[in-house]
């Protein structure tokens, strides 16, 4: 079996995602690699990394692919409760209320550039 490396998100701004995921989200800011085409960051979430990719050049930003594009990137949180008003704090848009599964709760919202988050809290 194949494991994830990292999952690659197109930003518009490298230092304001890279400052929400950080400040927000608590990723931790790994390294930064800026090459002709693009600028990337790397950022550890636990033993998993977010790369944020910011093309300098709008003729190589595949930002309006279909197909293929990631739907959303979950979070595992100990308590639902405080990491909504972590979210509040930080005037993050809610895109909806938690909603309680059987054995989890969840909660959508969204980052700098629209893009679909989630946080999940397992109750066991």
């Amino acid at each position: 079996m194949y494991e994830v490396a990292h999952v690659g998100v197109v930003v518009k701004d490298i230092d304001a995602s890279g400052k929400f995921y950080s400040q927000v989200l608590d990723c931790e800011i790994d390294e930064r690699i800026e090459t002709n085409e693009m600028t990337l960051l790397m950022l550890k979430s636990g033993n998993q990394t977010l790369e944020l990719i910011r093309y300098k050049n709008n003729n190589s930003n595949p930002i309006s692919r279909g197909a293929g594009v990631i739907d959303h990137i979950a979070f595992f949180v100990p308590d639902m409760d405080a990491a909504v008003e972590r979210l509040l704090k930080f005037n993050v848009s809610l895109l909806d209320k938690p909603k309680k599964l059987p054995d989890k709760i969840i909660l959508f919202f969204g980052g700098p550039d629209n893009e679909r988050l989630e946080f999940i809290q397992l109750l066991s």
